[in-house]
């Protein structure tokens, strides 16, 4: 059996429909990728602002990267 490469990281974009335009706004959302691709809808958080955005992926992408150390 062959062990699948999985590479995931995290995206952070203006939501649908938003402006963007406001890093204070509730307008952005942090989308998980797999290989480059959302994977399951489930995985994007919304109604964030910029900085919230920055907070969540910073703290997958450390959690992450503390897995692999280990």
């Amino acid at each position: 059996m062959e062990e699948e490469n999985l590479n995931l990281s995290w995206e952070i974009r203006v939501s649908e429909g938003r402006a963007g335009t406001d890093p204070e706004a509730p307008d952005w959302e942090v989308a998980e990728l797999e290989n480059g691709v959302v994977k399951n809808t489930a995985d994007i958080y919304n109604n964030l602002t910029f900085a919230e955005a920055q907070n969540i992926r910073g703290m997958w992408t450390k959690k992450k990267e503390d897995a692999e150390g280990a």
